[in-house]
């Protein structure tokens, strides 16, 4: 059985990217599939900079994250755009997962791993434009990202009380996502 792990980008109180990794991990949890979901607030991480390496090696938290990826069939990411980019705080995490506590390059947490991108902003578009770079970037490292994205636009309105999207196709779009990326997740894991 595949197993999951979900996290978002993003640690601000009531994020809508968070919203929508919980929305995913209860749909993979519903399909009785393994899911561990976390928080970067769990895994605080210094800015990298090689100094900083060479001085501290690499963070303790920095080993747990990459042994859960490694321990991971598939990864779901919860992409916040700032300002049409990345947010620092997940390319901060990405890029020591680069890493290995030898401290040089190491992208074996990465290689062939499938990887669901997710984005939501209060925005017309979603925050397709991060999720674009952040697609580019774990496509340049090794991953193997599901080409379809679950974009949720117009944030403010796109979620219910109980944290549902209020949109009924989105939601159905949305499952058929998961269960498409869990067919491929499955196929390269076996």
């Amino acid at each position: 059985m595949a197993r999951y792990l979900t996290f978002s980008g993003s640690r601000r109180e009531g994020s809508f990217n968070t919203t929508v990794i919980n929305i995913v991990s209860r749909e993979l949890t519903r399909s009785n599939l393994q899911v561990t979901a976390i928080s970067l607030d769990d895994y605080e991480l210094p800015l990298y900079e090689q100094p900083t390496e060479k001085q501290l090696g690499l963070p303790e938290q920095a080993v747990e994250l990459r042994n859960l990826f490694k321990q991971h069939d598939g990864i779901i990411i919860g992409c916040p755009e700032y300002n049409g980019i990345l947010p620092p705080l997940l390319l901060n995490t990405l890029t020591w997962l680069s890493r290995s506590p030898e401290g040089q390059p190491d992208l074996s947490v990465f290689q062939g791993k499938p990887v669901l991108i997710t984005s939501s902003s209060p925005g017309s578009l979603g925050g397709i434009r991060a999720a674009a770079h952040l697609k580019s970037f774990l496509s340049g490292v090794g991953c193997v990202v599901y080409p379809e994205m679950i974009i949720v636009a117009n944030a403010f309105s796109a979620f219910n009380d109980n944290g549902d999207l209020t949109d009924e196709n989105l939601g159905r779009k949305t499952v058929a996502t998961i269960e498409q990326f869990h067919q491929l997740t499955s196929k390269i894991s076996a």
